[in-house]
């Protein structure tokens, strides 16, 4: 079996590794409580670490206070307006962990909706990005397909973005569609660019490889996006942690591609790829 991983785009992104740094740093410095707004990042075992470290989660947007003073860190995919009034109103010292990516994002939708236009973000309406990117408008919507596009009613002005861990073929054929639902189009889309490099890599690895293994968070969207780009070259399969692992995905002359969503620790990554030397030891 040979093992081959994904060289440059796989594991924590930019804004990612700034997150974690600012979680990791905040709890050292600060005295008392340290929250978090909510998931710091998609991934489970990554926040069960940040928990074990003493940051907790406070949905202070929804509704959650604290029993006491203390320091919130709104996560990377962003918060709403209310949720910094509402942390403000409770006293909470916030620090800010928004990807800034993602924050030129929530800046394009006020600004356009500002000027006139109907805001359309394509992307998923539970996530949290979307949500907290809508929230800085007033009559923003969220759509997570073409159908949903061919759906919607005739605007005016329409100013389209995209989540930023959006699948950029996909967003191109909502695009398509939007400037038929419009007098006035302006395509204000902005996918992240490690997302759409980590993509490009995923194919190229995939077209080397005869199984692709893609470590990550079940609820990150990126990571998805990465399963569903590879299997459409080669049997793919999402592992959040090594007891993911199925042996019957593998044989004794199998070439396994590795890649991983931008919410993925190292050490998750190289946890897989020894159990998948392991289990080839075990084919051959």
């Amino acid at each position: 079996m040979q093992i081959l991983r994904a060289p440059r785009f796989s594991g924590f992104c930019g804004g990612v590794k700034r997150a974690w740094s600012i979680a990791a740093r905040t709890r050292s410095n600060a005295d008392g409580a340290v929250y978090v707004s909510g998931e710091l990042i998609n991934n489970d075992p990554a926040m069960r670490e940040l928990a074990a470290r003493g940051v907790n989660i406070l949905r202070v947007g929804e509704g959650e206070a604290p029993e006491g003073a203390g320091t919130l860190i709104m996560r990377a995919h962003g918060e709403g307006p209310h949720t910094f009034e509402r942390a403000a109103a409770l006293g909470l010292h916030v620090v800010d962990a928004t990807c800034g990516i993602v924050r030129v994002v929530q800046e394009k939708a006020k600004r356009w909706e500002d000027e006139g236009y109907q805001v359309i973000l394509y992307g998923h309406r539970d996530h949290p990005e979307a949500k907290a990117t809508v929230a800085y408008t007033q009559h923003g919507r969220i759509i997570e397909s073409v159908e949903e596009a061919q759906a919607l009613p005739h605007f005016a002005r329409i100013a389209s973005l995209a989540q930023t861990t959006a699948l950029l073929s996909e967003y191109q054929r909502v695009c398509e569609v939007l400037r038929t639902k419009a007098d006035v189009f302006e395509d204000q889309g902005q996918v992240c660019a490690w997302t759409r490099m980590a993509q490009e890599e995923a194919v190229d690895l995939a077209q080397r490889c005869t199984v692709m293994v893609v470590v990550g968070g079940r609820k990150s969207a990126n990571t998805h996006r990465l399963v569903e780009v590879c299997a459409e070259h080669v049997p793919s399969y999402l592992v959040e942690t090594v007891e993911d692992l199925d042996p019957a995905w593998f044989e004794h002359d199998s070439v396994v591609g590795v890649t991983a969503g931008a919410s993925t620790r190292e050490q998750d990554v190289q946890d897989v790829m020894a159990r998948i030397e392991a289990i080839g030891e075990g084919l051959a």
